[in-house]
This record gives structure tokens, sequence and C-alpha cells, in this order.
């Protein structure tokens, strides 16, 4: 008789059962806070979704205060935001600063609380309001059905008002929550800690950027469009990246007394010369001095190193350094090999600093080199994370007085603890023997310190000068902040506050030694302000002198803006967690906040799309039915405008794609 041919089902698929799960999936697992042992982190991850919705609505006026009525318990209490201690620190050029401090005690009750609240925003239009949660304990319990959590928010709260162009307040508020059986928190006890206050009187600085650039085409068609265009025309060969850490330099090319700049660009980008022409605008003459460079270029600088008077430009591509001899006459001439290496260099060039380091009568030069992830074969992950070792040797280059530069890395000594993931460096004579020094600024891990011995050697004393500032090191200025004559240090590193909430805890690498939880605790801080006391050594002044929170440092200089005769701090850095990019037809568009990016199409503005393949790449759906369970739902705008995810206000025609689960797919 015949066989029946038994029947393949529609999904007939192999689902593989392993019997140890792989570790990314345990790793995945963990990410959504609270599904680790650091149950606080849910609790944070709560809180600050309250304290989301009180900087959306203060930026819209009596929203906010309605907000933070609504987070509060009916058995609240808090102190008085009247400071009862108001110190002046400075009142000039425009600009009044004050230290605000606050008696401890609980004195107001709700009602009192949120009518002082109205009266301490007084008259003032909030254009910024931000809240972080920088510290956060579990108390226990104060019934069966509910939890305490005492927290540290920092607040920073910018706005205009009567009598001043901009106001900022700056300070610390110590929030005690309770959650109830439903899981929602209301704050107990708030107590104000601490605040800076500043106001401008007027504009301190102008946007000049359109006057000077705006009638240059490349600053018009490659400046202004930003990398996260060029991601999506460049062919993906070409090695353009992600980071958008490409620096700039600044001379005078020409003699003629005007500061000129050479913006560095990624790779398949043209880095641009731009000259002053000296009535306020600038041209571009890249092409013309024949330094139009395509190579992946991250930082350059201009000094004159063959003598001749006129400023040459060294541009550091990330593959290696490039030598234009300037020609006079708004030329240069590349000079090919002009750095001799004694090894080939093995990871991606990064920062440069050039000085006479044997007062030889020519300038000298040192680079950093760094190494970043290239594929999963060629990436070497920095340990100990918290002291990195491993990384790519940095080199100083002599020179020679011909054009060309030798390797003096060994025989300098400079080849000692040269094992970093070094990102730029910065010379001074910080000992004042007439001789010039370097300190090399690292991620993961400790710094360099080279004292120069003055035989053409160094010496890294950098743990005996105590400046080893273990973190996740960006950048260097040397400056004298308090006149003293000494140069002081300031280290750019990063400002982390789920950083300092996690290390804070006692879970947190519990079984570690306490040094190496001491470092971890570190790379979380923020920056360090190192001052020079003589003698070799420095005093760690970050903490008394209020500089460390800048969050992601990438950059900082020093320059005395207001003329009051002390240089004044300014640090460039790059914004974490608030902005994504979304495309929307062949543009990209910032989101804030937003937690996923996808290539989207839609079928035009201000209509749903119910395609199932509204998500580029996805295909259509050929298998099950759309179910009715939603999962995700985005606004996206069409016009070039930054979109803020929590506002409900846009100009804007809209474009929106709704995601739906299909029965049968997993």
């Amino acid at each position: 008789p015949a066989r029946a041919i038994p029947q393949v089902a529609q999904d007939d698929r192999i689902t593989p059962h392993y019997r140890l799960k792989p570790p990314l999936e345990e790793l995945l697992r963990k990410v959504e806070p609270g599904l680790d042992a650091f149950l606080t982190e849910k609790y944070a991850a709560q809180i600050e979704s309250i304290l989301l919705q009180w900087s959306s609505g203060l930026t819209q006026g009596a929203v906010g205060i309605e907000a933070i009525q609504n987070s509060l318990a009916q058995s609240f209490a808090a102190s008085s935001l009247r400071p009862s201690e108001r110190e002046r620190l400075r009142s000039a050029a425009g600009l009044d600063v004050y230290r605000n401090r606050f008696r401890e005690g609980l004195a107001l009750s709700r009602d009192s609380f949120l009518q002082e609240f109205r009266s301490w925003l007084g008259r003032s239009r909030l254009l910024v309001a931000e809240f972080k949660v920088t510290s956060i304990r579990a108390s226990g319990q104060s019934s069966s059905a509910s939890t305490l959590a005492e927290t540290h928010v920092r607040y920073d709260l910018v706005g205009s008002g009567a009598g001043s162009f901009r106001e900022e307040r700056v300070g610390t508020w110590r929030l005690e929550w309770e959650s109830g059986a439903a899981g929602e928190w209301r704050i107990r006890k708030w107590q104000a800690i601490e605040e800076t206050e500043s106001r401008a009187r007027s504009p301190v600085f102008v946007d000049i950027t359109a006057e000077a650039l705006g009638g240059i085409e490349s600053y018009k068609e490659q400046m202004l469009r930003g990398i996260d265009h060029w991601r999506t025309v460049l062919d993906a060969a070409c090695r353009i990246d992600v980071y958008g850490n490409n620096g700039i330099a600044v001379g005078d090319i020409d003699n003629d007394g005007w500061d000129d700049f050479y913006v560095c660009q990624p790779a398949g980008l043209p880095n641009r010369l731009y000259r002053n022409r000296g009535d306020g605008a600038f041209e571009d003459v890249s092409e013309a001095a024949g330094v139009a460079v395509l190579d992946s270029t991250a930082c350059a600088v201009f000094a004159d190193f063959d003598n001749d008077g006129r400023q040459d430009l060294v541009v550091v591509s990330v593959d290696g350094p490039l030598l234009f001899l300037n020609q006079g006459g708004g030329r240069f001439r590349f000079k090919p090999e002009a750095f001799r290496f004694a090894q080939p260099p093995q990871g991606t060039f990064t920062g440069v600093a050039a000085a006479d380091y044997d007062r030889d009568g020519r300038l000298d030069v040192y680079f950093c080199l760094y190494s970043y992830y290239q594929g999963l074969n060629q990436y070497q992950y920095p340990a100990p994370y918290y002291d990195a070792q491993n990384g790519p040797p940095n080199f100083l280059m002599h020179n020679n007085g011909d054009g060309t530069f030798s390797d003096a890395t060994a025989s300098s000594g400079m080849n000692r603890n040269n094992n970093r993931y070094s990102f730029t460096c910065g010379w001074t004579d910080y000992n004042d023997d007439g001789w010039p020094d370097l300190y090399v600024v690292n991620d993961f891990g400790r710094k360099n310190l080279y004292r120069n011995n003055g035989d053409g050697t160094f010496t890294d004393v950098a743990r005996e000068a105590g400046v080893e500032d273990v973190g996740a090191g960006m950048s260097v200025c040397w400056f004298d902040y308090d006149n003293d004559g000494q140069q002081d240090l300031y280290v750019a590193d990063m400002w982390s506050a789920a950083g300092k909430r996690v290390s804070t805890q006692d879970l947190f690498m519990n079984a570690a030694p306490a040094e190496a939880r001491a470092l971890l605790q570190k790379h979380a801080n923020g920056n360090s302000l190192f001052h020079n006391q003589g003698g070799g050594h420095f005093d760690d002044a970050s903490g008394r002198a209020g500089v460390q929170m800048a969050r992601w440092s990438w950059s900082s200089d020093a320059w005395d803006f207001d003329h009051d005769g002390y240089p004044d701090l300014y640090i460039a850095k790059v914004r974490t967690g608030a902005t994504f990019p979304a495309f929307s037809g062949d543009r990209w568009w910032p989101l804030r906040r937003s937690s996923l990016f996808l290539p989207l199409t839609t079928s035009g503005a201000g209509t749903p799309s119910t395609s199932s393949s509204a998500l580029t790449g996805l295909g259509p759906a050929t298998r099950g039915t759309t179910s009715t369970s939603t999962i995700m739902t985005g606004l996206f705008p069409t016009s070039p405008a930054p979109w803020d995810w929590t506002s409900s206000k846009t100009a804007a025609p809209l474009r929106w794609l709704t995601l739906t689960v299909m029965e049968g797919w997993k």
C-alpha cells in the first residue's frame, strides 16, 4: 500500500538548544536596570524618569511646578530655598557669581515649599532644566509596603529674566524618596545643600560664524552637514569613522599678523585651510595651499620647523603624520618620509605637541597613539580597564634640521611606561629648570609626566609628582590659575552620574582590592586640577576648585576671557545620551532622548505607514498575520530642526512608524 506522505508544517524550522547560554545573552539580560545585583539602579532609573518630567515641564512654565507638586508626598517636609549664606565670588565684566549655602532643617510644609519654589525661580524663563541623580542609597523600609531611597540630585537651571541676559543656578539637593505599594515614588524630605548662582547682564560671547564663514562654499556644503550626513553619502571603503574627534590648528601662515586656521576632517572629506582676510571674514585656500588632505585626520599643529620664519604644518593622519613646509606666498610643500620611525607604528595617531626638548634651536615633535576598534580580530581591549598597559607606543621625534625627524623615543628614555592608550600631550617647564617637560594624557588609566633631565633624556615622575590621575584621560592644559608663578595642570577626563552611583555601592567590586576599587571609582569623578606646589610636587585641588564636573570632556584650554588677570577654563565636551540621529527620507535629523535609531522609509508626511516594509531592509511580511500588539511608535520630524522627544509641540509635519508583532515570528 502507498505510504502516507507526512505533512510539513508551513513554518518548519530547526531551533537549536544549547546546554550553555552564550555569554552575550547573559550580559544583555542585565542591561535593563535592576536585573543585576545593583537594585538601586532600577530605583535611580525610575526617579530620573520623574526628573525628566520636571525638565520638560519647567521649560514650559507652570507645567513644571505641577510636575514637582505631583512628586511630593503628603507627609512632606523641606528646608528653605532661601540661602542662609550668600558669598559674592566675583562681580566684573558684566558677570556676577555667588555661592549660596542653605540651612539644615526641614521647616517648610508642602504648600509653603511650593510657594517658596515659585519665588526661588523668580521671573526667569527657563531655557534649560537638567537634573542628575549622582548618588543613591536604599535606606530600608518605612513600612512593609514601601521602600526609602536617599538621593543627591545635581541641578542645572538656565534662564533669562528681568535685569539679566542669562541666569544659571547649579547646585545639589538631598532628596529622600518613598515608593508606595504600586511602585510610584514620592519625595518625603527635601534638603537644599549648596549652589552657585551666575548672572550675565548682557551677552558675553556672540556667535559670528555665519558672518566669518557663511560666504564660503566649503563651509556651507561640507562643514554644516555633519558627520552623520557624510556617513550616509561616502562609501564605507573610505573608512569614515563615527567618533568625530577631529581637531583644528591656528597659525599665521602668511605673516600678515592675522590668525588663520586649519580644520581636520574624517576620512573621505578634505581638510580645510581658512585664511583670515583681515576684515572679519575668511576664505578657503585649501587647494591653492596644497593641504586639502583626504586622509582621516585627528589633529594638526602650525610651527616653524625649519627656522625660515614661516609656520609649517604637521598634519596628524590616523595612519601617520605628514609634514608640509611653508614655501611662502600661501603655498606649502609636502615633505615625503619626513618622520623616520625606528619601529612601524602599531596604533592610530591621535595627538601631537612640539617643543625644543634638547635646546638645539630646532623644534622636536611628540606623537600620541591609540588603539581603536577596527574589527573583531583587530581590537585589543584595554587591560586592566583601570590601569591599561597594553596600548601602542608613542614616539618622540628629534628634528635633524634638514626637514626630517629621527626616532629618539628609546634614546631619550621615553620608551618607559610607553604602553598606554594615549590621546594627547602638552609641553611646559613645570619645575622652572629651563628644560621643557611633557605630560601625556592616557585613556583607561594612569598618565605620564616626563621630566626633562637636561641631557637629552627623560624620567617619568608622574607618581612622585602626584599627577598620575587615573581616569579616562582626554586632554591636558597647562596654566597658572592662581598667578603664583608656577605652571598648574588641568586634565580633562570623564564624569558619569551612573558611574558615581554604582562605584560607591558596597556591592561594587567587593572582592577586589581596595586600591583597584579606588582606581575604578576615580574613572567616574570627572576632571582634575593639580596645583603646582614647587619642588616638583603637585596637590590635587579638583574638589575645592569646583572644576571636576564637565560631563564627558574631550578638550580644554585656558585664557583670561574677562581680563581680570586670572586665566579661565573652557572645556569642550561630547554630548552623550541626548542626541541620536534618525533617518527620514534621505536626511538625518537629531532626536533627543531617543533610545533607538533606524533608517526609515515612510508613506508620506502626516500619514501613518501600515506597510510591513516600513523598516528598510525588513522586507514584506510573508508569514503569519498582524497581531494587535503595538511594540513601538515613534515620531520623526520632516524639517531640519532639533526635536525634543519629550515635547508635544512642533511646527513641522510629522512622520510616524508603527511596528507590530507578527504571529509566528520569533
